[in-house]
């Protein structure tokens, strides 16, 4: 189920994309929560709602099949740049 007729590569799916998606699937979020041993379903809507909460992305996306990076892109992105050399880092002088 890929989001990219509607999604650019770098935007996220919305929560009700994300729910629709896994109601499409024929489950919710409780029953996720309560096959990945969460005693109370509560626990994974509260993680699911933050930003910052990769076991219930993982668990949401591994349920739909596919890399959390591909629904919450933004959360996946680094800010720090990847240099190579030491040349590329404006920080290092390169004699």
């Amino acid at each position: 189920m890929s989001k990219s007729k509607t999604h650019s590569p770098n935007e996220d799916w919305t929560q009700i994309e994300v729910l629709a998606a896994v109601k499409m699937r024929g489950s919710s979020l409780r029953k996720l929560a309560l096959e990945n041993g969460y005693a109370n379903a509560g626990q994974l809507y509260q993680m699911f709602y933050r930003n910052n909460a990769p076991k219930a992305q993982k668990i949401i996306a591994d349920f739909l099949g596919l890399p959390p990076q591909e629904i919450w892109p933004s959360r996946y992105q680094s800010s720090i740049p990847k240099c190579t050399s030491p040349a590329e880092r404006p920080h290092i002088r390169v004699a």
